[in-house]
């Protein structure tokens, strides 16, 4: 408490070298200043000050006592700043999931609004199949995640799930696939002869989450997954890589088209569109009242409605076909091997 208050009040005593003003600026009365003054003085067992009939003068103590005081209260000032840096770090810090496209169309845009309204908090960023970061929210190692609703989830996760926009996916091959050449709606028996390339597939171990598992086994029936030859990656630039370089088909959301394109990567036109399916947030159900949480689900969802055209386009309005190869010589940029 001295080196909070009673050094203060010396300072000021000490700058002003007048009781009556320095009581004036800390708005106090001169008795109680002139009182605390004597009890640090008793406390230190030194005269501090000589009292003069026009005020007062530092004794050699109160010079020593006055230039330690200031350097002590710029040390305890910078501490309380660095202290309130530290707070909002923790108090603003996010653990963020995302699935891939998100994260391209509107997840990046708020991570930079986000620092620029908290500069000093930390954000960690994990980008995946919606039951692998369900995983991750279980365990505590995320906040919170946008991803496709999941079906069947088991109801004792305790988990909500908050819709944000749907969505649907369209069929993605490189420019000169042999199925381009068809020009035409393609069917998805069409399809089955060419390897399925799958970003971010469902892991065995994460099985347990889901409590139905029906319809995810019709979807893979439906697309005779078992049938096929099968590529899969964890990352979006091996997958396009992947893409490029094979014959390979592979389902992602219409909203990617126009990002895909700079990779030579279009989409095919198919006479049936996929169904559309819900994508939202999902955060543990305690957690749904915590600022700093609900803080971010509001940004997410500013960024969400600055892109739901796109996000929520349909197949047919998006490229359908592959683009013409240019006269200008301009080629689509290629990720480097």
């Amino acid at each position: 408490m001295i080196v909070d208050k009673f050094l203060r009040q010396f300072i000021e005593v000490a700058t002003f070298n007048n009781v009556s003003h320095a009581a004036n600026k800390l708005c106090l009365s001169q008795p109680t200043l002139t009182h605390n003054m004597k009890k640090l003085e008793e406390s230190l067992g030194v005269v501090l000050f000589e009292r003069l009939p026009n005020g007062i003068k530092l004794t050699s103590y109160g010079e020593l006592l006055l230039e330690q005081a200031r350097m002590m209260q710029r040390i305890y000032d910078n501490t309380l700043i660095k202290m309130e840096i530290i707070k909002v770090r923790q108090e603003q810090s996010l653990r963020i999931g995302t699935g891939h496209a998100w994260w391209f169309i509107f997840m990046k845009a708020m991570f930079v609004a986000h620092r620029q309204r908290y500069s000093n908090a930390n954000m960690h960023f994990e980008l995946g199949n919606h039951l692998w970061l369900m995983d991750l929210l279980l365990s505590g190692d995320i906040d919170l995640f946008i991803g496709h609703e999941i079906e069947g989830l088991n109801p004792k996760t305790g988990m909500l799930f908050l819709p944000l926009f749907s969505t649907v996916n369209s069929i993605y091959a490189r420019r000169d696939h042999p199925l381009f050449t068809l020009n035409r709606p393609l069917t998805l028996e069409q399809l089955l002869p060419y390897p399925y390339m799958e970003l971010t597939p469902d892991a065995l171990r994460h099985q347990h989450l889901v409590e139905d598992l029906q319809p995810k086994k019709h979807e893979r029936k439906l697309l005779h997954l078992t049938d096929r030859i099968l590529y899969s990656a964890n990352s979006m630039m091996a997958a396009l890589d992947m893409l490029q370089d094979s014959d390979a088909v592979m389902p992602y959301p219409t909203s990617m088209a126009p990002w895909f394109s700079r990779y030579n990567i279009a989409s095919l036109p198919m006479t049936r569109a996929s169904k559309r399916e819900m994508v939202g947030v999902y955060i543990m159900a305690e957690n749904a009242e915590t600022p700093h949480i609900s803080q971010a689900i509001a940004l997410i969802r500013q960024h969400v409605q600055l892109h739901l055209h796109e996000l929520e386009r349909d197949p047919e309005k998006a490229p359908t076909s592959a683009a013409k190869t240019s006269t200008t010589g301009n080629v689509s940029p290629r990720r480097g091997r």
